[in-house]
C-alpha cells in the first residue's frame, strides 16, 4: 500500500508541475507576444498531459484497496488543477480566434497571478505528499490573496473597457478574454479549498 501510496501522490505532483510548467509558458508568451497560434497548439498538449496523468491517477486508485487519502480527494484535487490548464487553453484559443494584435496590461497581470498560483499550488501539493500538512496553508492564503487580486484587476479592467474603447466587438472580445483569465484564479482558489479540506480530514 505504502508504495501505490507513494505513486499516487507522485502523480498529484506530476499534475501540478505540468500546470506550473503551462502557466509559465503562458505568462512568457504573453510578454513576448509571440505566434498565438502555437501558443494554443503548446497549451492543448499540456492539456493532453494533464489528462494522461489523471487517467493514470484514477487507474491506479481503483486497483488501490487502501488509500493515504479518500479516493474523492484524489480526483477532485486532480479535476480542479485540470481545470486551471483548460483554462488557459480556452484563453490561447481566444488568442486566435480573435486575432489579438496587442496583449493589454491587465492580461500580463492575470498571466503573472495565475503563474504564481500554480507555483504555490506545486509547493502545497509536494508538501502533502510529504505529508506537512500545517505548512499548507501558508500556500492557501497565497491563493486566496492572488484570487482577490483577480476579482479587482476584473473590476479595474471593465471600468477600462467601458470608458475607452469605442469599437463594440472588441470590447466583447476583451472581456471575453479578461473573464477566462478571472475565472482561472478562481479555479486555482478551488485547489486552495480543497486542499484546506484535505488539511481537517486528517490533520
Amino acid at each position: 500500500m505504502a508504495k501505490r501510496g507513494n505513486q499516487l501522490f507522485a502523480y498529484l505532483v506530476e499534475i501540478a508541475e505540468n500546470i506550473q510548467q503551462a502557466t509559465e509558458t503562458f505568462e512568457r508568451e504573453l510578454t513576448e507576444q509571440g505566434d498565438f497560434g502555437a501558443l494554443a497548439t503548446e497549451m492543448k498538449g499540456y492539456e493532453e498531459k494533464g489528462d494522461e496523468l489523471i487517467s493514470k491517477l484514477i487507474t491506479l486508485l481503483n486497483n488501490t484497496y487502501i488509500t493515504p487519502l479518500e479516493r474523492e480527494d484524489f480526483v477532485e484535487l486532480a479535476v480542479t488543477m485540470d481545470d486551471i490548464i483548460d483554462g488557459i487553453h480556452a484563453c490561447s484559443v481566444r488568442f486566435s480566434l480573435y486575432s489579438v494584435k496587442q496583449i493589454t496590461p491587465t492580461m500580463l497581470e492575470f498571466a503573472k497571478d495565475i503563474h504564481q498560483s500554480a507555483t504555490e499550488i506545486t509547493l502545497a501539493i509536494q508538501k502533502l505528499h510529504d505529508r506537512k500538512l500545517v505548512q499548507i496553508r501558508d500556500h492557501i492564503k497565497v491563493l486566496k490573496k492572488l484570487e482577490k487580486h483577480g476579482d479587482q484587476l476584473m473590476l479595474a479592467a471593465l471600468r477600462a473597457l467601458f470608458a475607452e474603447y469605442t469599437d463594440a466587438m472588441e470590447v466583447i472580445k476583451l472581456k471575453e478574454v479578461y473573464e477566462i483569465l478571472e475565472n482561472v484564479t478562481d479555479r486555482c482558489e478551488d485547489v486552495g479549498d480543497t486542499l484546506e479540506s484535505v488539511i481537517l480530514k486528517n490533520a
